[in-house]
């Protein structure tokens, strides 16, 4: 259960992570300007590819490190164990929620651009 759940926030959180890049990527090509000093450094530097990486290995790193406390979890279903994956779980969707509502914000800044709303 706990592999099943790992996989697919890591898929969601990978999706959330697409969408914001995307969102960012034509806003900013509408003259929008980026708002988080890493994100903008990102940009800045590398443009959307190198935004789109650094995103990538983000998403990487929560699934390797969400799948290691899974197995853990399947190995000695210790009480500790237990808790830390559901601390990384919750961890996860947090910021898969959190990214969701930020690519719905960068869509209403889209629409104002564009004169939409």
């Amino acid at each position: 259960m706990e592999i099943r759940q790992a996989v697919l926030w890591s898929g969601l959180l990978l999706g959330s992570q697409t969408t914001d890049t995307l969102t960012t990527a034509i806003d900013r090509a509408r003259g929008a300007v980026e708002m988080m000093p890493v994100s903008n450094q990102l940009l800045e530097v590398g443009g959307v590819a190198l935004f789109w990486t650094f995103k990538v290995m983000i998403v990487a790193s929560a699934a390797a490190a969400l799948l290691a406390a899974a197995r853990k979890v399947r190995e000695s279903n210790h009480r500790l164990s237990r808790l830390t994956f559901r601390v990384a779980l919750l961890a996860v969707q947090m910021v898969t929620i959190g990214l969701a509502g930020v690519s719905l914000s960068n869509l209403a800044l889209l629409s104002s651009l564009q004169g939409w709303g």
